[in-house]
């Protein structure tokens, strides 16, 4: 791709001769600053090394001793408008930004697992497991993907009052919560009066199963119990969207633990009543536990949210009807917002047919799911880290003359997310099955469970690299005021997804891990959809004459990993017993797994540092911001 010529901090004084790159000229292109006014000397320019460019110098630029700044007009533009502070993808501002959100994610996921570890143990793939997960797509949809960070409304709300003065973003604020409220509030009540016939839809496979009928009455229930996260899920969405404008992301990342917390105390409680025997833990009393138990969580979000906004005086007020309707920022934003939770909506749908269809497989719902979640922990990080502090950095280049930066900032993204997935991605193809049997093979959740559980994370990981790409596209088309593209590829992904669990079903018997298969071609597929929509958008955003190198250069080195994860877990699998002490405190398992990621994720970065490869530096910067914060 052509990067067009980046606007500098500060004029360079005199030109330079064009550095010489050695690999992959559309990534590593020196980005030089021509000179307005060359009789003007006020600067030193350094070589120093680009975010983007890994050999070409990049001129970090200081003031000269003694140097003063002729006065500036008032007509002319700011130097500092793009500073770090307010410019996500300056060397800095993104990746410190990105640290403190990404730390805080970090935690909120290990207590996701955490959480997900304690559900296995007492619940496993039986029959409590298959009903709960049956029952928490509505509640799950709500909650996590249209109210949660990264969901549909807190995007579109985000980049819609970043755009607005203070006082118009409070009331637009307030506005909205309550409509949400109000929406929320009534989708809940249909889901209270109507839950028998929504299981019903959703898993029709529940009837030929030989507990289906207890299944089907557990998950009834169940999903009574969670409509209180379709209640708050709204509002939630809209104070996330409005903490995001003014660059409060912390809570964002913190806030899914609070459910986690929730569930694992439900789960104590109830060992703790009930004991862990085998018959106390397939009673549909547990299901209730920890249906309860996602309620409170959810709730407690709420209510934190809540008061931090009337902390900050964004307190919520009832409006009338009539403010609605003559509000033009409102009729804009929900323009805006309902073809992005359609669209949310319809990959959700896709989610669905996959369970449509698993509810025909003994514990393939619950499978799924253990399945899903460790294929999405990691994305979910990047996602937090990356696309939560870009969000006003895409909402600020949507005029025509920043998409030139538009483009290289969504780049710079793209590159990044792919030099950090692609390792993870490798080793954990490689090591499924150890990770599996390490996290959650006990009580309830035993052999056969692991090795079932370990093929579907190998088939889900296959296309998880392009799932975040896929993230940072939506965003652009939602920043553009465009939510109609990312709609209509998630129309068709529909119907994709139907055919192909259906072939995978019916015609080629692949059970359970056909359906995780169909799910990782369905979103490659979408993600190179989306990629052409928005490079005719924009002008082109990847030349793929250029790309090609790159692209093969890290199809090599995730080979390279793979192989080297693999046989070094045998080899330190084989070392490591032979110790004493590590298999007395059962060690040996868990060392052979973090080497062994180790080294595999060492051996992809390896070829790339040597060959100069664009990205590596952004995640040594990455990792130096993080060293020192």
């Amino acid at each position: 791709m052509a990067l067009a010529k980046p606007s500098g901090l500060y004029p360079c004084t005199r030109s330079l001769p064009q550095a010489k790159t050695r690999s992959f000229p559309s990534l590593l292109q020196p980005k030089l600053h021509p000179s307005p006014n060359p009789s003007l000397k006020p600067f030193d320019a350094t070589p120093g090394l680009s975010l983007v460019s890994s050999s070409a110098p990049v001129l970090h630029l200081r003031p000269r001793r003694g140097f003063r700044a002729p006065p500036r007009a008032s007509s002319d533009p700011s130097p500092l408008e793009e500073s770090p502070q307010k410019d996500a993808t300056s060397e800095y501002g993104l990746l410190r930004r990105a640290t403190l959100v990404g730390t805080a994610t970090v935690a909120s996921k290990i207590l996701g697992l955490l959480r997900e570890i304690v559900l296995a143990a007492v619940i496993g793939v039986g029959p409590v497991a298959t009903a709960f997960n049956h029952a928490a797509v509505l509640p799950r949809f709500s909650s996590s993907f249209l109210g949660g960070v990264n969901g549909p409304i807190h995007i579109t709300v985000a980049t819609t009052l970043s755009k607005l003065s203070k006082e118009s973003r409070r009331q637009l604020t307030r506005k909205m919560l309550n409509i949400m409220f109000l929406i929320g509030g009534a989708f809940s009540a249909l889901t209270y009066i109507y839950a028998d016939e929504i299981i019903s839809l959703t898993a029709p496979g529940l009837q030929v199963l030989a507990q289906g009928n207890l299944i089907r009455e557990m998950a009834m229930n169940q999903l009574k119990l969670m409509t209180p996260c379709i209640l708050v899920s709204g509002s939630m969405a809209v104070g996330f969207g409005c903490l995001t404008s003014e660059g409060e992301n912390t809570y964002l990342a913190l806030s899914p633990s609070i459910t986690s917390i929730a569930v694992i105390a439900s789960c104590a409680v109830y060992i703790l009543m009930k004991g862990s025997s085998s018959s106390s833990l397939n009673s549909p009393l547990l299901g209730v536990f920890i249906s309860s138990g996602a309620s409170v969580g959810s709730l407690m979000q709420w209510i934190i949210q809540v008061m931090i906004h009337k902390n900050s005086e964004r307190e919520t007020k009832f409006i009338s009807w009539m403010d609605f309707f003559n509000d033009k920022d409102v009729h804009k934003l929900f323009a805006l917002m309902l073809p992005a939770t359609l669209s949310s909506g319809l990959v959700q749908i896709t989610s669905l047919t996959d369970l449509y269809f698993s509810s025909f497989i003994p514990g393939a719902a619950a499978g799924l799911s253990y399945a899903h979640l460790l294929t999405m922990a990691p994305l979910g990080i990047f996602s937090s880290t990356l696309i939560l502090p870009l969000l006003p950095t895409f909402s600020r280049h949507t005029k025509p003359s920043s998409l030139a930066s538009l483009k290289e900032n969504l780049q710079k993204a793209i590159v990044l997310c792919m030099v950090i997935i692609l390792p993870i991605t490798c080793t954990s193809c490689v090591l499924a099955g150890p990770v599996i049997s390490l996290l959650f093979q006990r009580f309830k959740f035993d052999s056969s469970a692991s090795s079932f559980v370990s093929s579907l994370l190998l088939c889900y990981s296959i296309g998880s690299p392009l799932w975040i790409v896929r993230e940072l596209c939506a965003v652009v088309f939602y920043s553009l005021g465009d939510g109609n593209c990312p709609l209509l590829i998630n129309l068709i992904a529909i119907f994709m997804n139907g055919i192909l669990d259906w072939l995978s079903l019916s015609v080629f018997g692949l059970g359970a891990q056909g359906l995780a298969l169909s799910t990782s071609c369905v979103s490659a597929l979408s993600v190179l959809a989306l990629l052409l929509l928005l490079s005719n958008k924009l002008g082109g955003i990847i030349n793929i004459r250029d790309m090609r190198g790159p692209f093969l250069l890290l199809l090599i080195c995730c080979a390279i990993s793979g192989f080297t994860a693999m046989f070094s877990y045998r080899m330190l699998q084989f070392f490591l017993s032979t110790i004493s002490i590590l298999r007395l405190f059962g060690l040996t398992e868990l060392l052979s797994i973090l080497l062994a990621g180790i080294l595999g994720m060492s051996a992809f970065y390896l070829p790339l540092v040597f060959a100069k490869f664009a990205g590596v530096f952004l995640v040594d910067s990455l990792w130096t911001t993080l060293l020192n914060r």
